[in-house]
């Protein structure tokens, strides 16, 4: 039977610049977006979001509260992505082989970059618009 595959991603912050990373691989290979990924069996979110994010930046992170739940539901996948807070706690930017660069953007114009990640975009639009709201819920439906 087929399910959707569970993912995370981290929103790390510095002033008013967020980290993405260009993704290497599908889906949305070569654009950028909030960096993460899968959740293994047996991992909790903050494992998973953990490893992916050192997985793809080189940077040891501090999870925080989840920020929105994003659904994408495409021909041939179904994701359910759940983006968290996160703080550095240490390393330097290296990008790794999940990812094609990686690095911090205004978010103003990480809005505005053609070759960010449709879902990123909403995301990022939400956090600059909102301040203290409820956890967002994006969905995405293209067949």
């Amino acid at each position: 039977m087929e399910r959707p595959l569970v993912a995370v991603g981290a929103v790390i912050m510095d002033n008013n610049s967020v980290l993405l990373v260009k993704r290497k691989n599908p889906p949305g290979e070569e654009t950028w977006a909030i960096p993460g990924g899968k959740v293994e069996y047996g991992e909790t979110l903050e494992m998973a979001i953990k490893r992916e994010i050192k997985e793809e930046t080189g940077l040891e992170i501090k999870v925080e509260e989840p920020l929105a739940i994003v659904e994408i539901i495409s021909e041939g996948f179904h994701y359910v992505i759940i983006d968290f807070k996160a703080k550095i706690e240490r390393g330097k930017i290296t990008p790794t082989s999940d990812a094609l660069d990686a690095r911090f953007f205004n978010i103003d114009e990480a809005i505005k970059m053609k070759d960010v990640n449709v879902t990123t975009r909403e995301l990022l639009s939400r956090l600059k618009n909102a301040q203290n709201a409820s956890i967002a819920h994006i969905i995405q439906i293209s067949k």
